[in-house]
Order: structure tokens, then sequence, then C-alpha cells
């Protein structure tokens, strides 16, 4: 079983703050660090199939934003906020992004259903990406009306829907990956940056290649962060993770996978150990894990792969 991320340390903490606040049993997050100094961003989903009279509790007031995707129609979710002021009556509809700054100290109604996936994202960290990416400082997010089309944000919300029913199989990599380009998204869209973005980088040097793989091999098992692999190429997390693809043509998720992969296959090849084992030895969370991504990228299954490719 691959080790959590630091980042995921108090994560049943902040799982628990978010379902009180709306009253649910369980609200399913997980949680990217990729700068350093700000707060991570978080993604959790709530669901809420047992309507009932009230409304949410107001989260503490803080710098920072959060966007609700709805994965159903919602016919009203009265929105208010801590100063007295009210949105008109709106049908929530998926497809559509819903912001909220959190100082405000927005509330829902809780007599309807609803599924949204929630993005949280505090200013300090906005300021940190805008600042890696070459961009004027981001004051602020804004949404002109309250909710519009963003089928971006939707799609990522889908795939989110996907990974938070099985966090315990992913990893840190992929969930940091899909905070760069919430980021990015937002920052473009919402926080006015139209300021052009530096020149196009470079890839990584053949130095800092080297000590990713040195890296990777040495955290085959684990679970790094895109912080971890930038921090060895002395990156920022944002340009680690371009100059990263433009070197390999692979995310860092891929890429990981990928190493695991050609260990496994070798191990297939030159040993009899049973597939369990060698899925433990590759860092893969269990042998129904190491078969799937095993499949996808090779096309075939471990045991098929084993009998056309054994030693003889």
């Amino acid at each position: 079983m691959n080790e959590r991320s630091p980042v995921d340390l108090d994560l049943p903490s902040l799982e628990a703050t978010i379902a009180r606040q709306f009253n649910l049993l369980e609200a399913p997050t997980v949680r990217a660090g990729i700068v350093s100094q700000g707060p991570p961003i978080s993604f959790s989903r709530l669901t809420n199939d047992r309507p009932q009279p009230g409304r949410s509790l107001a989260p503490r007031p803080e710098e920072a934003f959060v966007f609700q995707i709805p994965l159903i129609m919602c016919p009203d979710s009265d929105v208010r906020y801590s100063g007295g002021r009210f949105n008109e009556p709106t049908s929530c509809i998926p497809g559509h992004s819903y912001l909220f700054d959190l100082r405000t100290g927005p509330t829902r109604r809780l007599d309807f259903p609803f599924d949204n996936i929630r993005l949280y994202l505090s200013q300090s960290t906005l300021e940190e990406f805008a600042y890696q990416k070459g961009r004027r400082r981001i004051g602020g997010l804004m949404q002109r009306g309250f909710g519009a089309s963003d089928p971006v944000l939707f799609r990522l919300s889908q795939t989110l829907q996907t990974v938070l029913e099985q966090s315990e199989t992913v990893g840190s990599l992929l969930v940091d990956y899909i905070a760069l380009a919430f980021c990015e998204h937002v920052v473009m869209r919402y926080g006015n940056a139209n300021t052009p973005n530096r020149a196009r980088r470079a890839g990584l040097a053949p130095w800092q290649m080297r000590r990713v793989n040195e890296f990777f091999e040495a955290h085959l098992h684990g679970n790094p962060s895109i912080l971890d692999l930038a921090g060895q190429c002395g990156l920022s997390s944002s340009y680690f993770s371009e100059a990263f693809k433009q070197t390999t043509g692979l995310t860092p998720h891929q890429w990981l996978l990928k190493q695991r992969i050609e260990r496994a296959k070798t191990q297939l090849r030159e040993t009899d150990a049973s597939l369990a084992t060698i899925a433990s030895n590759c860092g893969f969370f269990d042998q129904s894990h190491f078969s799937r991504v095993f499949s996808r990228l090779e096309g075939c299954g471990p045991k098929d792969w084993r009998l056309h490719n054994r030693r003889r």
C-alpha cells in the first residue's frame, strides 16, 4: 500500500468540518499541495440525499474561494451571505460553476437534494501560482452574475467524481496535476489574468531529469507529490510540470506508472513471483490495481504478457 502524501495527514478533520457544515454524513475529500507557502487546494464531494429543513453553517471567514459544480439539478439553493445579502432565486444547473468568496459567509438551504463537487482555493495559493506563471498579482476571483456555463470545470469535476470514489488507489501526482489544471483555468477565466505568459519554457536539463529518475527509483513504492519532484530540480511546481511534459511527453503521474510497469515487466519475464508479489514490489496498491494499469498500458493482462515474453 502506498504511503499517504504529507498534505493528507489532517484530511479526516477537514472532511469532518465540511460534512458538519452541510449536515452530511461524509464529505469525501482529496488535497493537493502545489505551492510551497499557500494552503493545499482541496476537492470534495457534497451529496445531500436526505433533504431536511434548515440551512448550512457559514464557513469560517478566510481569504479563499470555493467553486461548487452541480452534478444534478437543484431547483433553488437560496444562497445568503453574512452581511444580509442574498442571491435572486436561481436553479443550480449541471455544467455551470458557482463561485463563493469565503469572506462573505455564504450559506444555502438543505431541504433540496444536491450533489456538488466543491473546489477550494486560497488567495495566497492563487497569488503564488500566478507569480510562478509570470502573471501580475491576482487580487481575487470574480464571476459575472451567480453561475455560468463552464465546460472545463464541469469536466474536471466529473474526473474528480471518479477520483473521490477511488481515492485509496489514486496517487498524489494525479490529484496534483488536476489541481494545476484547475488553477490555470481559474486564473485565466476568473482572475482577469490577461498578462502574457513568459516565453515558452525549456524542458528539463539532463541533470534535472537524472535527479527525477533517481528520485522515482528510490520512491517507487511511495506516493510522491509535484512539490517533491519539483524540489529535486529547484523549480516551482507549475514550471516543473510544464518542463517535465515537454521533456518526456508525459505527465509525472503517467511517467511514474510507466516506470512501475517497466519494473513489473522485468519481474514477470525473469522471476516466478506471483502477480500479488510483483504488484507489491512495484508500488501498486494491490494486484487488481496492478492488473488494471498493466492492461491499459500494454493491451493485455500481466498473466498473458508473461506467457508470451517469459525468458526460456
